[in-house]
């Protein structure tokens, strides 16, 4: 006798737009700007026999492996939620194994890009990893749905998945070079690009206004008090996901660190990125030491609250450290930096982890927003 399916949730609509979307996103950004079509090799596919490229990056390597670490989870949620492991992933990853292919050999065609053997690789085995942790999650899912399982038996929370997707997102965010330590919604590149695209007389500069808010002194004070609090923000919204994924101190404890341990390890090769080898702790300055040390001390005293007041809080701390990430004074030494990176480098699917840099704030303030309303729960 066949199962019937059960009805479709919100969550799993919102999975299969986001993994339809992402699909589109790592077209758009593997194939930019998509003109002056023209083969520039022998043949689409020479990069098989090339073998591995002589010079590349972990920079490069882990933005090609999350990026599709992402897609194969979130087509592995939102398409093949009731599908054995087995077809799981066969489905998913030869979907994602055909589309690195023919992104990579469609490359050859476009001035700038460079079709790779390696990045093929990557891609493959970030998809093959990814739809991995969507079977573990889409089992607990389905588990859920059926019956619920003694508190001693769960190790983590049942029901939507959602926020574990939201807690990958974030870790894959940390490769996505930022000022300041844990920095997501920083919109004032957009819109000063936004200003310039209006080629005022004048055009304002933001930089300038940013400046002139904190007065002659941001750099040397406001400068550390701000990533400071940046930094409490994001590891209280951070840790309060987690605290509502995972059930127990213990396990909380685990994935905290591990978390941490990811994020850190992204964070110090973006900086290697930008500073070079030698510079691979340069985000552990004096106000991302202050940030870590309050934060731990505020996330301990969270834990002991009810999951809808952490909501609530972590909504207002999220909030007010995205606010304080576009207020934050420029640091001139930090933009020479990164505009000595060739443009190349950025847009591809490093871009593609920039853009969602951008959005994460918004898509966590809904979901902290739902769990701190009355019906905080299971649609997210």
């Amino acid at each position: 006798m066949i199962e019937p399916s059960p009805p479709e949730r919100r969550s799993d609509r919102l999975m299969r737009v986001l993994g339809a979307g992402f699909v589109a996103s790592i077209i758009v950004a593997t194939l930019y700007p998509l003109s002056d079509w023209k083969l520039h090799a022998g043949s689409a596919w020479a990069f098989l026999w090339q073998g591995l490229p002589r010079y590349w990056t972990w920079f490069d390597l882990l933005s090609n492996l999350l990026a599709y670490l992402l897609l194969g989870l979130l087509l592995t949620l939102g398409w093949l939620k009731r599908a054995p492991r087995a077809t799981a992933v066969g489905v998913v990853g030869l979907f994602c194994v055909a589309l690195s292919f023919g992104l990579e050999a469609a490359q050859s065609f476009l001035p700038g890009r460079v079709p790779s053997l390696l990045d093929w690789i990557a891609n493959s085995l970030g998809a093959l990893v990814g739809s991995w942790i969507g079977i573990q999650l889409n089992r607990s899912d389905r588990t859920g749905r059926g019956r619920v399982l003694p508190v001693a038996e769960r190790w983590f929370e049942q029901g939507p998945p959602f926020g574990w997707v939201l807690l990958l997102l974030w870790i894959s965010t940390q490769l996505v070079p930022q000022r300041l330590l844990f920095a997501t919604g920083n919109l004032r590149p957009l819109m000063q690009g936004l200003i310039n695209a209006f080629e005022l007389p004048d055009p304002p500069d933001l930089a300038l206004l940013t400046e002139a808010l904190w007065g002659d002194s941001a750099p040397a004070v406001w400068g550390v008090a701000i990533e400071a609090a940046v930094v409490v923000c994001a590891v209280c919204a951070t840790g309060s996901i987690a605290f509502a994924l995972v059930r127990g101190s213990r396990r909380r404890l685990i994935v905290l660190l591990s978390t941490a341990a990811a994020a850190f390890g992204l964070r110090s090769i973006a900086m290697q990125g930008i500073y070079g080898s030698n510079e691979a702790l340069a985000w552990l300055t004096p106000g991302a030491q202050g940030g870590l040390l309050v934060g731990t001390i505020v996330l301990y005293g969270l834990e002991t609250l009810s999951p809808r007041a952490r909501a609530t809080i972590a909504l207002t701390l999220l909030a007010v450290g995205t606010l304080l990430v576009n207020l934050a004074p420029p640091d001139r030494y930090f933009e020479d930096a990164l505009a000595g990176i060739s443009a190349g480098r950025l847009v591809n699917l490093q871009g593609l982890l920039r853009l969602i840099a951008l959005v994460w704030p918004l898509i966590a303030l809904v979901w902290f927003w739902r769990r701190a309303g009355v019906h905080s729960g299971r649609s997210l």
